[in-house]
C-alpha cells in the first residue's frame, strides 16, 4: 500500500424501493474538507489520462467499469 492512500469499501444498502450507496460522509476519518464533486463518463474505447496536480487530495469513486490511477511519490509536504 502506498503511504497516504486509503481505500474504503463501498456497499449498497438495498430496500424495497431500490438501493443507496454512501460514497463519502463528513463524519468519516478519510474526509478532510469539501472542494468539488464532479462526474465524468468515457465513450467506449476512449482513455482520459495524465491530468496533473502538484498537491491535492482526491476522493475517487468508480461507479461502473474500471479505473487506473497513477500516483507519484515525488512530492514534498
Amino acid at each position: 500500500m502506498i503511504s497516504g492512500v486509503k481505500i474504503k469499501d463501498l456497499k449498497f444498502i438495498p430496500d424495497e424501493r431500490g438501493r443507496l450507496m454512501e460514497i463519502l460522509r463528513s463524519d468519516e476519518e478519510i474526509f478532510q474538507k469539501f472542494g468539488q464533486i464532479y462526474m465524468t463518463t468515457n465513450y467506449p474505447g476512449v482513455v482520459k489520462a495524465w491530468h496533473y496536480h502538484q498537491k491535492q487530495t482526491d476522493n475517487i469513486c468508480c461507479l461502473k467499469g474500471m479505473i487506473k490511477i497513477v500516483l507519484s511519490l515525488n512530492y514534498e509536504m
